[in-house]
């Protein structure tokens, strides 16, 4: 059977294939599939199918008008984005972002203003273009219907002498039109589905682009392409990982500090040199001396082996909080279904994962995969792909340039307890106890005026907490983004928290 065929019969058994004495609903259409729309205001664009197979999504790539670029609400309905005005990825013509992306204080911004910014991998991205664009296309548009603001894809990967993992998936700078394919690209993803695009510039440097004027040749190409495209870049990446991918030892990071700071001379798009080894403030700290970046893309710790299990991945980024003199930071690739060291499929903890992201203040987050390294499967096949869409209706869309409140801290508007022997200990994660019964792995927060927003995480059986000062709360659930309840609360009144293992706090001082 051809590769396409192939293709096709397994799309189609991701339909419809199973039970067939379920009960479920029948499949209207294969999921991921595109069909022509008629838009709002005349003309065509595109629809996908929904990952369940029941029905399309919405109709994308319309040159009218679209959705708006959210409310900047005051706080307090349902669904308002607090203070800083939702991150919704509607905007301007046909309901994508536009203009240059900019750090606003800790935030990016638009012309739509300051938003939380939402990415996938998607690495083999340039390979789909000039190989299987109509599956490209079908993954573009699911991200584009589920909320996501980017995607992020090499530049060049794969040994093109020699097996390796990328066989059949090289992104070759040697090809005759590669100019053309990273330009088409660029294109593709913002023109018709609204979506831009962090190109992450040099994977495996040491085996394709090991000689350092080749390397500055890769980038004077990219900024080139970007002339003209700039609104339609999220941000450069220099390299993958540089330490494993061409630039290890002292000579490799000197070499990656000056070709970042080449790059970053040369545009005014946001600038990121790589994710250091490991992922600490020292070694951040060292690799971003000197103002050579924009941004910092950092690669968080994925150990579930702790005592705090797969909660602990989701709060690394707060260290960040408390790094001195390094750039605004992306969680650029964290723990993801079928990722690497470790893996994570709870569409809970993966959400919640972007949160702690945005309220750590990171102001970017990449759903990482295994279909968005290679392709070789499909992002809506990924668990938890689909489940990121209510984000903007309760994160406000400045919530990075908010002020960090730790959890122990006097200024906290919430103090936390866990529980051990029957007893409440205050300020008292339950992974500092050796038998706890109750409590929170981590509760980072962040406050804006009166304005607050605490993500309870790790919940073990419930959290107790008690007001630090008189306030009013909602409290939020993290994947549909419905107010599961509302409270007025004096200052040191306690409150149970329970219902699952993290909730959003958004509230008010009084």
């Amino acid at each position: 059977m051809s590769r396409s065929g192939a293709l096709l019969l397994a799309l189609a058994c991701f339909a419809g294939c199973g039970d067939e004495g379920g009960g479920s609903p029948a499949k209207t259409c294969v999921a991921g599939k595109q069909v022509e729309c008629a838009c709002p205001g005349g003309g065509l664009g595109v629809k996908a199918c929904r990952a369940d197979g029941l029905g399309y999504d919405a109709c994308v790539g319309c040159g009218g008008g679209g959705g708006s670029g959210g409310s900047s609400g005051s706080g307090g309905s349902s669904g308002s984005g607090g203070s800083g005005g939702s991150s919704g990825s509607g905007g301007g013509s046909g309901g994508k972002r536009s203009g240059p992306v900019v750090l606003d204080g800790s935030s990016l911004s638009d012309d739509q203003g300051r938003f939380n910014a939402l990415g996938a991998t998607m690495m083999w991205a340039a390979w789909g273009y000039k190989h299987d664009k109509a599956r490209l296309e079908q993954n573009l548009a699911f991200l584009a219907q589920h909320g996501f603001h980017y995607v992020r894809a090499l530049g060049v990967v794969g040994d093109y002498s020699a097996n390796d993992y990328w066989d059949g998936r090289e992104i070759d700078w040697h090809w005759p039109d590669y100019d053309q394919v990273i330009a088409g690209l660029t294109d593709l993803a913002y023109d018709q589905y609204g979506l831009r695009i962090e190109w992450t510039l040099i994977g495996d440097g040491q085996k394709n682009l090991p000689n350092p004027a080749d390397r500055q040749a890769l980038v004077d190409r990219f900024v080139a392409m970007s002339q003209g495209r700039e609104h339609k870049i999220i941000h450069f990446e220099l390299a993958n990982e540089a330490w494993q991918n061409g630039f290890g030892g002292a000579q490799g990071e000197s070499e990656l500090r000056a070709l970042t700071q080449y790059l970053n001379g040369k545009t005014n798009i946001l600038v990121a040199a790589s994710a250091p080894d490991p992922s600490v403030c020292s070694a951040t700290q060292a690799l971003y001396a000197g103002g050579i970046a924009d941004l910092a893309t950092l690669h968080f710790d994925r150990d579930v082996g702790q005592v705090d299990g797969h909660w602990r991945p989701v709060w690394q980024p707060w260290w960040v909080h408390g790094c001195a003199g390094i750039p605004v930071a992306s969680n650029n690739e964290p723990i993801g279904p079928g990722a690497s060291v470790s893996s994570e499929n709870g569409v809970l903890e993966l959400v919640t994962g972007a949160v702690a992201s945005y309220v750590s203040g990171l102001p970017l987050h990449v759903f990482h995969s295994s279909a968005g390294v290679r392709g070789d499967q499909n992002l809506w096949e990924m668990s938890g792909a689909d489940a990121f869409s209510a984000l903007p209706s309760y994160v406000p869309g400045d919530l990075a340039s908010w002020a960090r409140r730790d959890p122990k801290a006097s200024d906290a508007p919430l103090r936390f307890y866990a529980e051990e022997g029957g007893q409440a200990k205050p300020d008292v994660m339950w992974p500092e106890l050796s038998a706890p019964e109750s409590g929170v792995v981590a509760a980072p927060g962040s406050v804006s005026g009166k304005s607050f927003l605490v993500l309870p995480l790790g919940i073990l059986n419930q959290a107790q907490m008690e007001a630090r000062a008189a306030l009013s709360l909602e409290v939020v659930d993290v994947v549909t983004g419905q107010v599961v309840a509302q409270h007025e609360l004096a200052a040191g009144q306690k409150l149970s928290l329970g219902g699952a293992g993290a909730r959003v706090l958004r509230g008010t001082l009084k």
